[in-house]
């Protein structure tokens, strides 16, 4: 009678245990996968690449939309990668410039600070407010040719159409904004004004801190 009782007790108990679990899963929802051309503009690549998404009730207006919206996305990230590549550079620049020269490097804040004997500043932040806009005209210019590397089309139940995009920024557009960016003056910075130029990137240079600087960010975009 007692052992009757104990697997009746556990087979109970067992059953609660599943109900619980069940209605657990059940209540967080489906979990969302990442639809191709999302998941292949995160993958490890040797170019930029973003996705974007379009809806409309019309196709073609559904993959200008999506389109559009990862032009937007990869100008954006681009022009924010190139931005950090700068600023690195510079403020390695800040730390050091006084080593064996008659500059002193000064800490305003967050901002490094070079005072030449005639004391003429150059700020961080004075020199990217200005170039950071430059960046993003340059890298939009370039980018708006940019086709698909992957496109889905979905028909929804309402009949309007979903549509999925991946671009992706070749080597050849890469170079084609290091060289705008070069004639703009963005690449190369006399920090100390000393008529010498403190920065230049070199095209070698430039691309292997933007994949640097694309690898930090595609790892940051995986983990939302």
């Amino acid at each position: 009678m007692k052992k009757s009782l104990f697997f009746a007790v556990s087979f109970t108990a067992l059953l609660a245990t599943d109900f619980c679990v069940a209605q657990t899963t059940s209540s967080r929802g489906v979990k969302r996968e990442k639809e191709e051309c999302e998941a292949l503009a995160l993958q490890v690549a040797t170019n930029p690449r973003a996705s974007g998404i379009g809806s409309s009730g019309s196709e073609s207006v559904a993959i200008n939309i999506a389109r559009l919206q990862a032009r937007n996305e990869l100008a954006s990230q681009m022009a924010a990668e190139i931005t950090g590549v700068l600023q690195h550079r510079m403020e390695q620049y800040m730390m050091t410039a006084g080593a064996g020269t008659n500059f002193t490097v000064k800490r305003d804040g967050f901002q490094g600070r070079v005072e030449s004997s005639g004391n003429t500043p150059r700020t961080i932040s004075g020199v990217l407010q200005h170039d950071s806009m430059v960046i993003v005209q340059r890298v939009q210019q370039i980018i708006t040719n940019t086709r698909p590397i992957c496109q889905n089309t979905y028909e929804q139940p309402n009949g309007s159409v979903l549509v999925y995009v991946c671009i992706e920024m070749d080597l050849q557009a890469q170079r084609k904004a290091y060289n705008g960016l070069k004639e703009d003056g963005v690449l190369e910075k006399d920090m100390d004004g000393d008529g010498k130029n403190d920065i230049d990137f070199s095209e070698r240079e430039f691309l292997i801190e933007l994949a640097k600087a694309r690898e930090e960010y595609n790892n940051k975009k995986r983990e939302e």
